[in-house]
C-alpha cells in the first residue's frame, strides 16, 4: 500500500506537470474547446485548480462543506495566475494530507460521492489523485487538438521539455 509521503509526493509531482503544460498556452487558446458542449481551455484550467483540493477535503472531513469556497476561488483564475492557482492546491493537499494521522488512511471512514463506504486513503486515492492524472492527460489532449502539436510525452507524463539531440 502506498504510504502518505508517496501519496503526497505523487499529488505533486500530477501538479507540477499541470503546471508545465500551463506554459504551453498560445495566445488565444482560452476560448477553444471541442465541441459545443465541452469545457473550454480556461474552463478545464479553473476546474484543474479545485479539482483535487475540493474532494481532499471531502476524503479528510467526511463531508462537502468546504467545497462550494474553493470551486468559488476557482472563478478567477486566467492564464496569468494559473500557475500561482496550481501552486496554492498544492500546498492545501500538502497540509491536508501531512495532517492525517497514518491510522485514518487505512483505518479511518470516508465516502465517496455516490455514497459508498470507504477509508480516507482510499478517498485520497480515488477521488484526488486519479482525478489529477485523468484531467492533466484532457489538458494536454486538449492543448494537442488546440494546436501545440509540437508537444508529446515528455511534457504529459513527465512535465518537462525533451532536450535537442546533439
Amino acid at each position: 500500500m502506498i504510504n502518505k509521503e508517496q501519496l503526497i509526493k505523487s499529488i505533486l509531482f500530477e501538479t507540477r506537470i499541470i503546471k508545465h503544460l500551463g506554459t504551453k498556452l498560445l495566445p488565444g487558446m482560452l476560448g477553444w474547446r471541442p465541441t459545443p458542449g465541452q469545457r473550454s481551455m480556461l474552463e478545464l484550467m479553473r476546474y484543474l485548480t479545485c479539482c483535487a483540493s475540493v474532494p481532499a477535503h471531502a476524503a479528510v472531513k467526511d463531508n462537502w462543506d468546504d467545497a462550494e469556497p474553493l470551486e468559488k476561488a476557482s472563478e478567477s483564475v486566467d492564464h496569468l495566475n494559473f500557475a500561482e492557482a496550481m501552486d496554492a492546491q498544492a500546498r492545501l493537499l500538502k497540509n491536508l494530507i501531512e495532517a492525517v494521522p497514518h491510522a485514518d488512511l487505512t483505518h479511518g471512514q470516508s465516502h465517496m460521492p455516490w455514497g459508498a463506504p470507504c477509508t480516507v486513503g482510499e478517498a485520497l486515492v480515488n477521488m484526488v489523485l486519479k482525478p489529477l492524472v485523468a484531467y492533466r492527460m484532457q489538458f494536454f489532449l486538449y492543448l494537442k487538438e488546440a494546436g501545440r502539436s509540437d508537444i508529446g510525452p515528455a511534457q504529459c507524463w513527465v512535465g518537462v521539455d525533451p532536450q535537442p539531440a546533439t
